[in-house]
Protein backbone atom coordinates (compact mmCIF):
# COMPACT_ATOMS: atom_id res chain seq x y z
CA UNK A 1 0.00 0.00 0.00
CA UNK A 2 1.50 3.35 -0.65
CA UNK A 3 0.81 4.61 2.69
CA UNK A 4 3.08 1.57 3.84
CA UNK A 5 5.69 3.64 1.58
CA UNK A 6 9.14 4.21 3.42
CA UNK A 7 11.35 6.95 4.02
CA UNK A 8 13.88 5.77 0.92
CA UNK A 9 11.04 6.06 -1.44
CA UNK A 10 8.87 9.25 0.27
CA UNK A 11 8.98 10.56 -3.57
CA UNK A 12 8.20 7.57 -6.05
CA UNK A 13 9.51 9.66 -8.90
CA UNK A 14 12.14 10.36 -10.81
CA UNK A 15 14.84 12.22 -8.54
CA UNK A 16 15.61 15.78 -10.81
CA UNK A 17 13.12 16.50 -13.73
CA UNK A 18 14.29 17.86 -17.45
CA UNK A 19 14.31 21.40 -17.80
CA UNK A 20 16.18 25.20 -15.92
CA UNK A 21 17.43 25.90 -13.09
CA UNK A 22 19.16 28.34 -11.24
CA UNK A 23 22.65 27.33 -10.46
CA UNK A 24 23.97 31.37 -9.38
CA UNK A 25 22.76 35.26 -9.48
CA UNK A 26 24.92 36.80 -11.82
CA UNK A 27 25.91 39.57 -9.22
CA UNK A 28 27.48 36.59 -7.41
CA UNK A 29 30.03 35.53 -10.13
CA UNK A 30 32.28 38.36 -11.36
CA UNK A 31 34.42 37.98 -14.55
CA UNK A 32 37.32 35.69 -13.57
CA UNK A 33 35.47 34.05 -10.67
CA UNK A 34 35.35 30.55 -10.70
CA UNK A 35 33.12 28.75 -7.72
CA UNK A 36 32.46 24.88 -6.92
CA UNK A 37 28.12 23.63 -7.43
CA UNK A 38 26.42 20.37 -5.92
CA UNK A 39 23.48 20.21 -8.01
CA UNK A 40 21.62 16.99 -9.02
CA UNK A 41 23.84 14.99 -7.23
CA UNK A 42 26.97 16.35 -9.27
CA UNK A 43 29.72 18.12 -8.53
CA UNK A 44 29.81 21.41 -11.12
CA UNK A 45 32.35 23.85 -11.71
CA UNK A 46 30.74 27.11 -12.62
CA UNK A 47 33.06 29.95 -13.81
CA UNK A 48 33.15 33.16 -15.76
CA UNK A 49 35.96 33.97 -18.60
CA UNK A 50 37.11 37.46 -18.79
CA UNK A 51 34.95 38.12 -21.27
CA UNK A 52 31.84 37.78 -19.18
CA UNK A 53 30.22 34.74 -20.39
CA UNK A 54 29.55 32.28 -17.79
CA UNK A 55 30.34 28.13 -18.25
CA UNK A 56 29.01 25.08 -16.37
CA UNK A 57 31.23 21.98 -16.11
CA UNK A 58 31.81 18.94 -14.54
CA UNK A 59 33.90 19.56 -11.90
CA UNK A 60 36.27 16.46 -12.50
CA UNK A 61 39.58 17.03 -14.47
CA UNK A 62 39.46 14.29 -17.08
CA UNK A 63 43.54 13.66 -16.46
CA UNK A 64 43.86 12.80 -12.62
CA UNK A 65 40.28 13.38 -11.27
CA UNK A 66 41.49 17.51 -9.83
CA UNK A 67 38.34 19.31 -8.76
CA UNK A 68 38.31 22.28 -11.21
CA UNK A 69 36.18 24.17 -8.66
CA UNK A 70 39.18 24.44 -5.86
CA UNK A 71 41.86 26.32 -6.95
CA UNK A 72 40.76 26.36 -10.89
CA UNK A 73 42.03 29.42 -12.56
CA UNK A 74 40.38 31.50 -15.86
CA UNK A 75 42.89 32.02 -18.10
CA UNK A 76 41.21 34.47 -20.63
CA UNK A 77 38.49 31.77 -22.26
CA UNK A 78 39.36 28.79 -20.48
CA UNK A 79 39.50 27.40 -16.63
CA UNK A 80 43.07 25.74 -15.83
CA UNK A 81 43.39 23.08 -13.85
CA UNK A 82 45.23 23.58 -10.69
CA UNK A 83 46.94 20.54 -10.03
CA UNK A 84 48.63 19.98 -14.00
CA UNK A 85 47.88 23.07 -15.68
CA UNK A 86 45.67 21.65 -18.83
CA UNK A 87 43.05 23.92 -19.76
CA UNK A 88 39.09 23.67 -21.10
CA UNK A 89 37.43 26.17 -22.99
CA UNK A 90 33.71 26.57 -22.17
CA UNK A 91 32.39 23.64 -24.69
CA UNK A 92 34.49 21.70 -21.90
CA UNK A 93 37.60 20.82 -24.97
CA UNK A 94 40.58 20.94 -23.73
CA UNK A 95 43.08 23.70 -25.42
CA UNK A 96 46.13 23.37 -24.01
CA UNK A 97 48.63 21.33 -21.64
CA UNK A 98 51.51 23.21 -20.67
CA UNK A 99 53.85 20.42 -21.12
CA UNK A 100 52.51 18.64 -23.88
CA UNK A 101 52.29 19.27 -27.79
CA UNK A 102 49.96 17.17 -28.31
CA UNK A 103 46.43 17.02 -26.45
CA UNK A 104 44.59 13.52 -26.06
CA UNK A 105 41.57 12.88 -28.04
CA UNK A 106 39.56 12.34 -25.00
CA UNK A 107 40.43 14.87 -23.22
CA UNK A 108 36.88 16.65 -22.55
CA UNK A 109 34.58 17.56 -19.99
CA UNK A 110 30.88 17.85 -20.06
CA UNK A 111 29.33 21.14 -20.46
CA UNK A 112 26.24 22.14 -19.39
CA UNK A 113 23.98 24.39 -21.63
CA UNK A 114 23.79 27.57 -19.73
CA UNK A 115 21.67 30.72 -20.07
CA UNK A 116 22.25 34.01 -18.39
CA UNK A 117 19.02 35.75 -17.84
CA UNK A 118 16.54 37.76 -15.89
CA UNK A 119 19.87 38.28 -13.27
CA UNK A 120 20.05 34.55 -12.84
CA UNK A 121 22.60 32.21 -14.54
CA UNK A 122 20.50 28.94 -15.55
CA UNK A 123 21.96 25.57 -16.47
CA UNK A 124 19.60 23.18 -19.05
CA UNK A 125 19.50 19.92 -17.02
CA UNK A 126 18.21 16.49 -19.05
CA UNK A 127 18.66 12.94 -17.45
CA UNK A 128 19.71 12.23 -21.24
CA UNK A 129 21.57 15.09 -21.49
CA UNK A 130 19.86 15.92 -24.44
CA UNK A 131 19.97 19.50 -25.51
CA UNK A 132 17.25 22.53 -24.78
CA UNK A 133 14.45 22.16 -26.78
CA UNK A 134 12.88 25.53 -24.90
CA UNK A 135 13.85 28.81 -23.73
CA UNK A 136 13.03 30.75 -20.64
CA UNK A 137 11.27 34.34 -21.51
CA UNK A 138 12.74 37.66 -20.07
CA UNK A 139 11.08 39.30 -17.31
CA UNK A 140 10.19 43.12 -18.36
CA UNK A 141 9.28 43.63 -14.70
CA UNK A 142 12.74 43.32 -13.45
CA UNK A 143 14.12 46.45 -15.12
CA UNK A 144 10.84 48.18 -15.21
CA UNK A 145 11.53 51.36 -13.27
CA UNK A 146 7.89 51.13 -12.42
CA UNK A 147 8.86 48.13 -9.87
CA UNK A 148 10.84 48.05 -6.96
CA UNK A 149 14.20 46.29 -7.27
CA UNK A 150 13.65 42.73 -6.93
CA UNK A 151 15.13 41.07 -3.94
CA UNK A 152 16.82 37.73 -3.23
CA UNK A 153 14.29 37.31 0.17
CA UNK A 154 14.80 33.15 0.56
CA UNK A 155 17.52 31.33 0.56
CA UNK A 156 17.33 27.68 1.80
CA UNK A 157 17.64 24.28 1.93
CA UNK A 158 14.59 22.06 1.96
CA UNK A 159 13.74 18.27 1.93
CA UNK A 160 10.94 18.27 -0.59
CA UNK A 161 10.62 16.91 -4.63
CA UNK A 162 10.27 19.73 -7.26
CA UNK A 163 7.15 18.47 -8.61
CA UNK A 164 5.67 18.47 -4.29
CA UNK A 165 6.35 22.14 -4.58
CA UNK A 166 4.32 22.74 -8.24
CA UNK A 167 1.86 21.06 -6.97
CA UNK A 168 1.04 22.88 -4.04
CA UNK A 169 0.18 25.66 -6.31
CA UNK A 170 -2.60 23.74 -7.73
CA UNK A 171 -3.99 22.87 -4.67
CA UNK A 172 -6.76 24.71 -4.09
CA UNK A 173 -8.05 22.75 -0.71
CA UNK A 174 -4.91 23.53 0.86
CA UNK A 175 -5.27 27.41 0.92
CA UNK A 176 -8.50 26.45 3.22
CA UNK A 177 -6.36 24.32 4.99
CA UNK A 178 -2.86 26.03 5.72
CA UNK A 179 -3.38 29.80 4.65
CA UNK A 180 -5.67 32.69 5.71
CA UNK A 181 -7.38 32.56 2.87
CA UNK A 182 -11.74 32.36 2.88
CA UNK A 183 -12.50 31.46 -0.61
CA UNK A 184 -11.70 30.87 -3.55
CA UNK A 185 -13.21 31.37 -6.80
CA UNK A 186 -13.02 28.59 -9.83
CA UNK A 187 -9.66 28.76 -11.57
CA UNK A 188 -8.47 28.96 -14.93
CA UNK A 189 -5.33 26.53 -16.10
CA UNK A 190 -4.22 26.98 -19.52
CA UNK A 191 -1.33 24.98 -21.04
CA UNK A 192 1.01 25.40 -23.60
CA UNK A 193 3.99 23.10 -24.03
CA UNK A 194 6.35 23.62 -21.25
CA UNK A 195 4.54 26.78 -20.10
CA UNK A 196 1.33 26.18 -17.26
CA UNK A 197 -0.44 29.50 -16.16
CA UNK A 198 -3.03 28.90 -13.49
CA UNK A 199 -5.23 31.68 -12.65
CA UNK A 200 -7.66 31.96 -9.75
CA UNK A 201 -9.00 34.83 -7.30
CA UNK A 202 -8.89 34.16 -3.20
CA UNK A 203 -10.49 36.41 -0.25
CA UNK A 204 -9.44 36.67 3.40
CA UNK A 205 -10.45 38.30 6.25
CA UNK A 206 -8.01 36.66 8.00
CA UNK A 207 -4.73 39.29 7.41
CA UNK A 208 -3.63 40.97 10.76
CA UNK A 209 -4.86 44.68 10.20
CA UNK A 210 -6.30 44.89 7.03
CA UNK A 211 -9.89 44.68 5.79
CA UNK A 212 -11.41 41.77 3.98
CA UNK A 213 -8.68 41.56 0.98
CA UNK A 214 -9.36 39.62 -2.42
CA UNK A 215 -6.44 39.20 -4.60
CA UNK A 216 -6.33 37.63 -8.37
CA UNK A 217 -3.18 35.33 -8.98
CA UNK A 218 -1.55 34.44 -12.04
CA UNK A 219 0.88 31.89 -11.66
CA UNK A 220 3.30 31.09 -14.37
CA UNK A 221 5.06 27.58 -14.52
CA UNK A 222 7.84 27.45 -16.84
CA UNK A 223 9.12 24.08 -16.41
CA UNK A 224 9.53 22.52 -12.58
CA UNK A 225 12.44 25.26 -12.38
CA UNK A 226 11.24 28.66 -12.60
CA UNK A 227 7.87 30.22 -11.46
CA UNK A 228 6.11 33.53 -11.63
CA UNK A 229 3.64 34.57 -9.15
CA UNK A 230 1.83 37.69 -10.18
CA UNK A 231 -0.80 39.21 -7.27
CA UNK A 232 -3.71 41.67 -8.65
CA UNK A 233 -4.50 42.95 -4.83
CA UNK A 234 -8.22 44.86 -4.53
CA UNK A 235 -7.60 47.56 -2.21
CA UNK A 236 -8.79 51.40 -1.93
CA UNK A 237 -6.20 51.42 -4.18
CA UNK A 238 -4.11 49.81 -6.98
CA UNK A 239 -1.57 46.96 -5.95
CA UNK A 240 0.44 44.76 -7.39
CA UNK A 241 3.37 41.97 -6.22
CA UNK A 242 5.17 39.49 -7.87
CA UNK A 243 7.51 36.80 -6.38
CA UNK A 244 9.45 34.52 -8.66
CA UNK A 245 10.31 31.09 -7.76
CA UNK A 246 13.65 29.62 -8.68
CA UNK A 247 13.77 25.36 -7.09
CA UNK A 248 17.07 23.60 -7.72
CA UNK A 249 17.42 19.85 -7.07
CA UNK A 250 20.76 19.25 -5.19
CA UNK A 251 20.16 15.31 -4.81
CA UNK A 252 17.56 12.52 -4.58
CA UNK A 253 16.33 14.40 -1.05
CA UNK A 254 16.84 18.19 -0.73
CA UNK A 255 15.89 21.08 -2.68
CA UNK A 256 17.83 24.69 -3.16
CA UNK A 257 14.78 26.88 -2.16
CA UNK A 258 14.97 30.49 -3.50
CA UNK A 259 12.29 33.27 -4.10
CA UNK A 260 12.73 36.82 -4.72
CA UNK A 261 10.00 39.87 -4.25
CA UNK A 262 8.90 43.49 -5.95
CA UNK A 263 6.15 45.38 -5.84
CA UNK A 264 4.82 47.96 -8.10
CA UNK A 265 5.69 51.26 -7.13
CA UNK A 266 2.44 53.29 -5.81
CA UNK A 267 2.77 57.30 -5.58
CA UNK A 268 4.12 57.50 -2.48
CA UNK A 269 7.73 56.56 -2.07
CA UNK A 270 6.96 56.57 1.36
CA UNK A 271 3.35 54.20 1.40
CA UNK A 272 5.64 52.14 -0.90
CA UNK A 273 8.06 51.16 1.12
CA UNK A 274 5.66 50.35 4.01
CA UNK A 275 3.62 48.38 1.77
CA UNK A 276 7.01 46.42 0.50
CA UNK A 277 7.55 45.19 4.34
CA UNK A 278 4.29 43.73 5.50
CA UNK A 279 3.59 42.32 2.34
CA UNK A 280 6.77 40.51 2.79
CA UNK A 281 6.51 40.04 5.56
CA UNK A 282 3.21 38.01 5.49
CA UNK A 283 4.34 36.34 2.42
CA UNK A 284 7.16 35.08 4.32
CA UNK A 285 4.97 34.32 6.69
CA UNK A 286 2.67 32.01 4.66
CA UNK A 287 5.25 30.57 2.39
CA UNK A 288 7.02 29.11 5.72
CA UNK A 289 4.20 27.40 6.60
CA UNK A 290 4.20 24.71 3.73
CA UNK A 291 7.65 23.99 3.89
CA UNK A 292 7.59 21.24 7.45
CA UNK A 293 4.27 19.58 5.24
CA UNK A 294 6.50 19.20 2.28
CA UNK A 295 8.92 17.98 4.32
CA UNK A 296 7.49 15.65 6.14
CA UNK A 297 4.31 14.15 3.52
CA UNK A 298 4.38 11.08 0.99
CA UNK A 299 3.36 11.80 -2.46
CA UNK A 300 0.74 9.76 -3.53
CA UNK A 301 0.44 8.41 -6.74
CA UNK A 302 -3.25 8.12 -6.93
CA UNK A 303 -4.32 10.44 -4.04
CA UNK A 304 -8.04 10.41 -2.66
CA UNK A 305 -9.40 13.67 -4.41
CA UNK A 306 -12.41 15.71 -3.83
CA UNK A 307 -14.22 18.36 -5.14
CA UNK A 308 -12.43 21.37 -4.66
CA UNK A 309 -8.97 20.33 -4.79
CA UNK A 310 -7.79 22.08 -7.48
CA UNK A 311 -6.70 20.82 -11.11
CA UNK A 312 -4.29 18.35 -9.73
CA UNK A 313 -4.29 15.49 -11.87
CA UNK A 314 -3.97 18.00 -14.70
CA UNK A 315 -0.46 19.26 -13.40
CA UNK A 316 0.97 15.51 -13.08
CA UNK A 317 0.18 15.24 -16.48
CA UNK A 318 1.55 18.21 -17.51
CA UNK A 319 4.71 17.67 -15.36
CA UNK A 320 4.83 13.93 -16.77
CA UNK A 321 6.54 15.58 -19.78
CA UNK A 322 9.52 16.89 -17.64
CA UNK A 323 10.58 13.12 -17.24
CA UNK A 324 12.16 11.22 -19.71
CA UNK A 325 11.15 7.91 -18.33
CA UNK A 326 7.31 8.43 -18.44
CA UNK A 327 6.02 7.13 -21.56
CA UNK A 328 5.12 9.12 -23.89
CA UNK A 329 1.34 8.00 -24.39
CA UNK A 330 0.92 9.47 -21.00
CA UNK A 331 2.20 13.03 -21.65
CA UNK A 332 -1.50 14.60 -22.18
CA UNK A 333 -2.09 18.10 -22.22
CA UNK A 334 -5.18 19.35 -21.05
CA UNK A 335 -6.69 22.97 -20.98
CA UNK A 336 -9.34 23.59 -18.72
CA UNK A 337 -11.36 26.62 -18.05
Amino acid sequence: MELANTQKSRFPLTPFANGWFRVAYSDELHPGQVKPLYYFGKNLVLFRTENGTPHVLDAYCPHLGTHLGHGGQVKGESLRCPFHGWCFNGKGQCVDIPYSSKIPSKAQIYAWSVREINGVIMVYYHTQGEPPTWEIPKLAELTSSEWTPFRVVSRRKIRSHLQETKENLIDVGHLYGTHLVDSVEDGTLHIENQVLKWLYCASSKNIPSTPETKACIEQTLYGLGYIIHHYRVKLPFKYEYMVVFYDTPIDGEYLDYHYLFSIKKLPNEHITSVMEEQTLQIFHQEADKDIPLWENKLYLTSPLLCDGDGPIMQFRRWASQFYSDVPVTTKVFIEQS
